[in-house]
C-alpha cells in the first residue's frame, strides 16, 4: 500500500513536471538533482562530501522542504524501511523577478557571462507558486507513510550543497560554453519532442492530444518562473502560430483557409497585455487549427477535386458552375465532370446546390434576412427557384423551416421522403 501511494505521488509530480529522483547510500550527488546546474556553472565547484555527510545525518519519519542559494526548493524523505531517499525537485515556489535573479547572480559571484546558464535553468524549471497546495501534497502523502501526527515536517535552507559558498572558496575556472549543453540539451531536446507532438496531433487533427501536450510544455518550458519581457512571450507564440499553419497546410488544408485564422491568431497576439493571456491564446490556436485540419482536410482527393471544394466553400454566392470551374481551373468541362463525380460520388451540380441550402439554413435559423436576400447570398438570384430547391431538399418551405427552427430552437430534421431524393 505504501508503494503505491508513493509510486502515485512520484506520477502526480512528474505530469506537472517536478523531478523525482531516488537516491541511495552512500549518496554521492548527481549533478541530475539540480538539473546539472552547479555542474555547468564555471564559478562552482560543488563537493559532494559536504551533502553526503549531512543527508546522512537526517532522521526517518520525517519529510524535510528545502529552499537552496539559488532560491529553488525541494522536499524529500527517507523511504520507509530503507535507506534511500526520495528527493522531489528543484521547483520554484515563487517567480524569480529581475531584480531577484540580478541579487542572486551577485551574492553567488556569477559572471556576467555565464548569466545566460542561470537563467537558462530557471526558465526551464517548473513553476508551482501554489505554496500551500503543493506542500499539502506531502503532508497527505505522511498521513497515508506513517499516520497523522506521527511524523515530523522541517523547513530548512538548503545551503549544504553551496558549502563553497558559505566558506567563500570560489572556484574561477575559465569559462567553457560548451558546457551551457550540460544544462540545456536535455531540455531543448524535451522541448523539442513536445513541440513535435503538438505538430503531429494537429495535422491529425486530434485537438485533444494537442491541448494535453501544450499544457505539459506550458508548464515546463514557458518563462514562467523568469519575469521576461512581454515581447519574449508573444515572440514565442508567434513562433508556434507559424510552425502550426505549416502543419495545416501539411494536412491538405487549403491557404486561403490557413491564411485567414493565422492573421487572426497574429493580430491577437499582438493584443495581448499580459504574458499569462499567451497560454490561452495558444490554446485557442491549437482549437482553430484542429478544426480547419477536420473541416477542411483533402488529401483523399485529387488536386483539381480539393481546388473545387475549396472554391465552393469560400463563395457560394459565385459562379459554381462546371463551365466556370472547367474555365478557372483550364481543364476541360466533361474530364472535371467525371473526375468529380468519381471522388466525391455525386455530380457537381448536386454538390454545390446542398452546400447552398447548408448554408441557408444557417442563415434561415441565425438572421432575420428575407428569404430573397438568402437566396442571393447563397449564389440564386431568382428566389422562386430558391424556395423549390430548398423544399426539394430539405422537405420544407424556407418560411416554414425558419418557424420551426425558431419555435423549437434547432434545425429541423429532414423528412424520409426530401432524404430520399437528396441520395438521389
Amino acid at each position: 500500500m505504501k508503494q503505491t501511494i508513493i509510486h502515485f505521488i512520484q506520477d502526480l509530480l512528474k505530469n506537472v513536471n517536478i523531478p523525482v529522483n531516488f537516491l541511495a547510500p552512500p549518496y554521492t550527488s548527481s549533478p541530475q538533482l539540480d538539473k546539472g546546474l552547479r555542474d555547468s556553472l564555471p564559478e562552482t565547484a560543488y563537493q559532494s562530501p559536504f551533502f553526503s555527510k549531512w543527508i546522512s545525518g537526517l532522521e526517518t519519519g520525517t519529510i524535510y522542504h528545502l529552499t537552496d542559494t539559488f532560491h529553488c526548493s525541494y522536499s524529500l524523505f527517507c523511504l520507509p524501511e530503507s535507506h534511500s531517499f526520495m528527493i522531489c525537485g528543484p521547483v520554484l515556489l515563487e517567480e524569480i523577478t529581475h531584480e531577484t535573479f540580478l541579487e542572486i547572480a551577485r551574492n553567488m559571484n556569477v559572471r556576467e557571462e555565464t548569466h545566460a546558464i542561470l537563467k537558462n535553468y530557471y526558465l526551464h524549471l517548473p513553476c508551482f507558486p501554489a505554496i500551500f497546495l503543493y506542500q499539502n501534497i506531502f503532508t497527505t502523502l505522511g498521513d497515508y507513510i506513517w499516520g497523522k501526527e506521527k511524523y515530523n515536517i522541517q523547513y530548512i535552507d538548503f545551503n549544504v550543497m553551496d558549502k563553497w559558498y558559505e566558506s567563500h572558496k570560489i572556484h574561477q575556472a575559465a569559462f567553457d560554453a560548451s558546457k551551457i549543453d550540460k544544462v540545456n540539451l536535455p531540455m531543448i531536446e524535451i522541448r523539442y519532442s513536445l513541440e513535435n507532438q503538438i505538430l503531429d496531433a494537429i495535422v491529425k487533427g486530434n485537438e485533444q492530444k494537442a491541448l494535453e501536450t501544450a499544457s505539459k510544455l506550458c508548464t515546463c518550458f514557458t518563462p514562467q518562473g523568469l519575469i521576461y519581457d512581454l515581447r519574449d512571450y508573444k515572440n514565442f507564440t508567434l513562433a508556434l502560430n507559424t510552425l502550426m499553419r505549416k502543419k495545416v497546410e501539411e494536412a491538405g488544408v487549403h491557404p486561403m483557409h490557413i491564411d485567414l485564422s493565422s492573421g487572426q491568431n497574429v493580430a491577437q497576439i499582438e493584443q495581448i497585455a499580459q504574458k499569462e493571456q499567451c497560454y490561452h491564446v495558444m490554446m485557442q490556436m491549437i482549437h482553430t487549427y484542429c478544426q480547419l485540419v477536420n473541416t477542411y482536410r483533402r488529401t483523399d482527393y485529387s488536386l483539381l477535386t480539393q481546388k473545387i471544394i475549396t472554391y465552393v466553400t469560400t463563395d457560394l454566392s459565385g459562379d459554381l458552375s462546371l463551365k466556370a470551374m472547367s474555365e478557372r481551373l483550364s481543364v476541360n468541362a466533361s474530364y472535371l465532370s467525371t473526375l468529380f463525380k468519381k471522388e466525391m460520388g455525386i455530380p457537381l451540380t448536386d454538390y454545390v446546390n446542398r452546400q447552398r441550402m447548408e448554408q441557408a439554413k444557417k442563415l434561415l435559423i441565425v438572421t432575420v434576412l428575407p428569404v430573397k436576400t438568402i437566396a442571393q447570398e447563397c449564389g440564386i438570384s431568382d428566389v422562386y427557384y430558391f424556395n423549390r430547391l430548398f423544399k426539394k431538399v430539405t422537405g420544407y418551405t424556407p418560411k416554414a423551416y425558419r418557424e420551426g427552427a425558431t419555435r423549437e430552437h434547432e434545425p429541423l430534421d429532414t423528412p424520409p421522403e426530401a432524404a430520399s431524393i437528396q441520395n438521389n
